[in-house]
Order: C-alpha cells, then sequence, then structure tokens
C-alpha cells in the first residue's frame, strides 16, 4: 500500500471516530477511556492504579448531594499553559477552586478538589485541567463521563469540615498539598450557580458539558496554603481569599455535548 492510500486511509479512520464521538455524546453515551482525559502531568494515571480501577460505573447525568468551599484568584500568564492547545484562550481571567464532599452520587460518597480556569473574554465555558479524588469509581466516572482528568488523593478533614489537608497519592510526582481553613460568616441564602465546562480528548476533540448546582451559601474567609512542583505551580496561589461555603446542595451534571 502507497503512502498516499495509508494516509487516506488513516483520514477517514479519523473521520469515522469522530462522527462517531460526535453520536454518542449527543446522546450523553460515556464513550472515552479513563487514559482519553487531558490534563496536567499532576492528572496522569500510573499504570499501577489503572489496574485496580472498575471497567464501568455509572454513565451521565448523574444528581448529587455536596456540600462545597469555593475561591478564586488571578494567575500568572504560565497558566495559559494548562490548557490543551484546541481551546487555549489569549489570556485567563481567573482560576476558581473547590474543594467538595459529596455525600451522595452513583458511586458513593468521596472527596474532590478541583480547578477550573476561567479565560479571559471567553464563550462562559471553563477549563478543568485539574481534579483529584479519592474515589476509584469516581475517577472512572469522571474521566468517562465527561473527561475529567481526576487523580487520586488523600483528604484529611478536622472534625468540623473546616479545614482539610490535600496530597498527592497516585501520580505522587509531580508532588503538590494543599491546606485550607474556612471560616463562614454572615447568613446564608438560597442560590443557584451554573457550571460550564469544555475539556479535551487525546485526540484533540473538544466536548463541553453544563450543570446547576443549587442549595444555601454563605460568605468565607478561605485561608489556603499549598505547594506544587510541576505544572500545577502556577494555579496553586497561597492566600487568605474571600469565598464562600455552599451546604445542602444538589448538583445535577449532564452529559457531554460537542462543542
Amino acid at each position: 500500500m502507497s503512502d498516499a492510500h495509508k494516509l487516506r486511509n488513516a483520514a477517514f479512520a479519523a473521520r469515522q471516530k469522530r462522527e462517531a464521538e460526535d453520536a454518542a455524546a449527543a446522546s450523553g453515551a460515556a464513550t472515552y477511556g479513563v487514559a482519553e482525559a487531558v490534563g496536567l502531568p499532576e492528572s496522569q494515571l500510573p499504570v499501577e492504579l489503572v489496574r485496580l480501577l472498575p471497567e464501568k460505573v455509572a454513565g451521565a447525568p448523574w444528581r448529587t448531594q455536596c456540600r462545597v468551599v469555593t475561591w478564586m484568584h488571578p494567575v500568572a500568564p504560565a497558566a495559559l499553559d494548562a490548557f490543551p492547545a484546541p481551546i487555549r484562550p489569549a489570556g485567563i481571567a481567573l482560576a476558581a477552586w473547590a474543594l467538595v464532599r459529596y455525600e451522595h452520587t452513583p458511586v458513593g460518597p468521596y472527596d474532590e478538589l478541583a480547578v477550573t480556569l476561567l479565560p479571559e473574554g471567553g464563550d462562559g465555558y471553563g477549563h478543568i485541567p485539574f481534579i483529584a479524588v479519592d474515589s476509584y469509581p469516581s475517577i472512572v466516572g469522571g474521566r468517562a463521563n465527561w473527561l475529567l482528568p481526576k487523580s487520586l488523593a488523600r483528604f484529611v478533614w478536622s472534625e468540623d469540615s473546616l479545614s482539610a489537608n490535600v496530597t498527592a497519592d497516585a501520580p505522587a510526582k509531580p508532588g503538590w498539598s494543599l491546606t485550607i481553613n474556612v471560616m463562614p460568616s454572615g447568613e446564608p441564602a438560597a442560590t443557584a450557580i451554573p457550571s460550564n465546562v469544555k475539556q479535551v480528548s487525546t485526540a484533540g476533540v473538544v466536548r463541553r458539558f453544563t450543570g446547576t448546582m443549587g442549595g444555601s451559601m454563605q460568605p468565607a474567609a478561605v485561608n489556603v496554603e499549598g505547594v506544587a512542583e510541576g505544572p500545577l505551580a502556577p494555579l496553586l496561589v497561597s492566600g487568605r481569599y474571600d469565598g464562600s461555603l455552599l451546604s445542602g446542595c444538589t448538583f445535577d451534571v449532564g452529559g457531554l455535548s460537542p462543542a
């Protein structure tokens, strides 16, 4: 077979794969393997961990109940490298962090730490280059259903759940850790928060999903002390931030759709 024929066949196969992915995404089907979500090196799953993961978990959509601490801060220009090339913007407005205790989900309770990058002058969609949990089924669910590059972390909480230490587990390198202390103040008020996210597969396919979180929001001061050895460092900025504590939350997340 000539090189020209090989290239033509490869292009045809790629087109067929993309069309199949578009159809599956439109139906909300979970079509991605655990190795197909693009993320930072801190999110690359070791082979030893992949062998321990369940083959399949509940598909999208998911309804969960949770408690969430949020804070935001500006980031240095180097943080742009956290965006995959197909969706890399000209600039970043903010990094929005969330520390979540999921009480009820289709894969059981688990804890989560995630950062969403919000592009400057974007279309309303953020991107999640880093997200860590303490649940094997959650790793599979996040990667298969939403191309979220979930890794494994250790979470140690205070008795009142207002302080937590989160550290890298798998992969262990590049290393990172966060200590978060939350000091709520003021009166809680009912709120509903939309979630609009774009993710990218290793094949360069761009997908998006939306969700809505409703619950009771209370203002909070959030103290963050964090260190990171690798590319997560520009996104992990220690400091004291005006954040929020959301309690009694219901979080509904739909499936992936073509971007």
